[in-house]
């Protein structure tokens, strides 16, 4: 079988990833990115802890603007235990 190769400008490959479903560019990115699933539990593991944290203190994390997530997340880091 003979291979062929075509030069096609990167932003054109952008754009086409781009209009793929949701599902296909998922596996696109799987395939570019080794350990992808182990980034999405680790992701989704802090996401769960901060709800905890927030719970223990009266705060609604999901209601709290990027900024204030930030503050919240450098206040817990400097917190004295």
């Amino acid at each position: 079988m003979e291979t062929v190769t075509l030069k096609v400008p990167e932003s054109q490959v952008v754009d086409w990833v781009r209009n793929l479903p949701p599902t296909t560019k998922r596996a696109v990115l799987l395939a570019l990115i080794p350990g992808l699933d182990e980034l999405d539990a680790l992701v989704d593991y802090g996401s769960e802890r901060m709800r905890e944290l927030c719970a223990q203190r009266d705060i609604d994390w999901d209601h709290l603007t990027e900024e204030e997530r930030l503050r919240l997340v450098d206040d817990l880091l400097h917190e004295e235990s």
